[in-house]
């Protein structure tokens, strides 16, 4: 007869299998590795794009309106015309996605309920006047967009290990210190990158895991909400159900999705005076139908992904490797990605660490590269070799910033540090990044 503690450990171990929350030893040395590094280098502050996602949630949570007339502040404050005037509806907009904003206004809310208590007013003149707004206010973008980076490298493990075992924690850690997520997870999570990666992990989980049309189209709506480009992604998968005969999935992703692409059309209608207009101003938004860019979205120096983070190319060939009938499907997603910012007139606003705009391929370069490590694994170094430069390039850049006039270069870059003889500064310089220092000296 088995002893009751042996009985509750059983008992524990079947709940702890029923919740899917168990983690080996090597599982949590890797997480808490990677927490550590989150850590360290976590900006709470919104910061470039971050000023118009921010003045939408503010406009929002705060104002209650969707004219952001009140946010003009943050065009002085980041010195570029993040909220314009639109003459069609006489409003004050900004044209970056809702989608950003909509998820942050839960805890953007508890924020200022926060608010009324003074030990969350922090340094709070200092803020104001450097980012537009307190620390606490701004905190709850932050946290949200943290949250879905979490999304991101939790469901890209979970997905890729079902099918490469223990090549998937390895993978995971290539994969998120070799590719630009590493920047926009810690340093400049006001952007929508951490938000993008996340929902194309949940969508990746819903097309290989638990497949469900309905999932699909929900998460290809709130993608969509978030990038307006990633509508696109609804063709492949609306194809592969046509070629599979799969008809009621293909009506059925269309029928959960379109709700996300109504509310688009009536939100660009109020917002910019046209169901068809996302209020940008730019001449022309494709070049041409081709891919014309695609030298530059390689080699450029300022975020030429060859050059920056070249893992991402890696991660890309392994899914070749992937061999599930849904191959094709999810290298369309790369293509189309790809296609889009080699097409765009304004391929080169990915400036920043790497080029940003791959960040939404994160769970697929994961799988990619899980996928190389287990069929190729004389790669192994190779592919190490490559997450530890863009590592490095990392800490170049991250000390870099605010000391030379354009770490975005990475001749610039290389220039400073290695010929110019600056490296005894790197240590020193990447101290005041971190962010328990930067938080000391505040006080």
């Amino acid at each position: 007869m088995e002893s009751k503690p042996h009985l509750y450990c059983s008992k524990y171990a079947y709940l702890g299998e029923k919740m899917k929350f168990q983690f080996s030893r090597n599982e949590l040395v890797a997480f808490s590795l990677i927490a550590a590094f989150l850590f360290l280098f976590f900006s709470p502050v919104v910061s470039g794009d971050g000023f118009g996602y921010y003045a939408l949630l503010e406009a929002i949570g705060r104002d209650g309106t969707l004219n952001l007339e009140n946010q003009q502040r943050f065009n002085e404050v980041s010195g570029k015309p993040y909220v314009v005037f639109n003459e069609a509806t006489g409003k004050f907009v900004s044209h970056y996605a809702p989608g950003p904003a909509l998820f942050s206004l839960p805890l953007y809310l508890f924020s200022m309920q926060l608010a009324a208590f003074p030990q969350f007013h922090i340094a709070d003149e200092f803020f104001v006047v450097e980012r537009g707004a307190p620390l606490v206010n701004q905190l709850a973008f932050i946290l949200t967009a943290l949250i879905f980076a979490i999304i991101a490298l939790f469901f890209s493990f979970k997905i890729v290990k079902q099918y490469y075992g223990e090549s998937a924690l390895l993978a995971l850690l290539l994969a998120f210190f070799g590719t630009p997520l590493l920047w926009y997870a810690s340093a400049d999570l006001s952007y929508s990158h951490a938000f993008e990666a996340g929902l194309m992990a949940l969508l990746l989980y819903s097309i290989l895991k638990k497949p469900d049309a309905r999932l699909q189209g929900i998460f290809l709506g709130l993608l969509t909400i978030t990038r307006y480009t990633s509508a696109l992604f609804a063709l492949p998968l609306i194809i592969f159900y046509l070629l599979k005969g799969r008809k009621k999935d293909a009506a059925t992703l269309v029928g959960f999705f379109a709700p996300f692409a109504i509310f688009l059309m009536l939100y660009f209608q109020f917002q910019f005076g046209s169901p068809l207009s996302a209020g940008f101003h730019e001449k022309a938004v494709f070049d041409s139908f081709f891919p014309v860019h695609i030298l530059e979205v390689l080699f450029d120096l300022n975020q030429g992904i060859l050059l920056w983070t070249p893992l991402v190319i890696a991660g890309i060939v392994g899914l070749w490797f992937f061999s599930r009938e849904k191959r094709l499907l999810l290298l369309s997603f790369v293509g189309l990605n790809f296609w889009v910012y080699s097409a765009w007139s304004g391929w080169h606003s990915g400036w920043s660490f790497g080029n940003r705009f791959v960040i939404i391929l994160f769970p697929l370069i994961v799988l990619g590269i899980a996928a190389l490590l287990s069929k190729k694994p004389r790669l192994k170094m190779p592919l190490v070799l490559l997450a530890v430069y863009t590592f490095i390039v990392f800490l170049l850049f991250a000390a870099s910033t605010g000391v030379i006039p354009d770490p975005f270069n990475l001749l610039s870059l290389f220039s400073y540090w290695f010929v110019e003889g600056n490296l005894a500064q790197l240590l020193p310089l990447l101290l005041e990044k971190i962010s328990i220092v930067r938080a000391i000296s505040l006080f």
